[in-house]
């Protein structure tokens, strides 16, 4: 499944890594969006739509800067494993921004 917000980049297939979307920029600069990622830039695009552009910016000169990105729900458990890449998950890149949104799903603090 191609996602439309990064439809200006050339898509490729990766049999090393085939359940996450692979693209590559007009100045060859590669990066790759794992699902939970792209659930996680969803929520923004839903909750925060003044501020997704800044968001999808943001996403563009990461990867213009760094050359080889893997956008990745959790960098400690990443599903594409790439020598030299750079690491980033959707709250580095809010959180630079400055755009939040609260987690309601948490438990509640008081006891029963």
């Amino acid at each position: 499944m191609l996602y439309p917000e990064f439809k200006q980049y050339k898509s490729f297939y990766d049999k090393s890594n085939p359940l996450c979307n692979a693209y590559q920029s007009e100045t060859g600069a590669v990066f790759y969006v794992e699902p939970s990622f792209y659930a996680g830039l969803r929520g923004f695009e839903e909750k925060r739509p003044n501020d997704f552009p800044a968001i999808m910016k943001r996403i563009g000169e990461i990867v213009e800067s760094n050359r080889e990105v893997v956008f990745v729900g959790d960098f400690e458990h990443p599903f594409v494993n790439k020598d030299g890449f750079v690491y980033r998950e959707i709250g580095d890149i809010a959180d630079q921004l400055g755009v939040f949104v609260e987690d309601k799903n948490r438990p509640s603090d008081y006891g029963d």
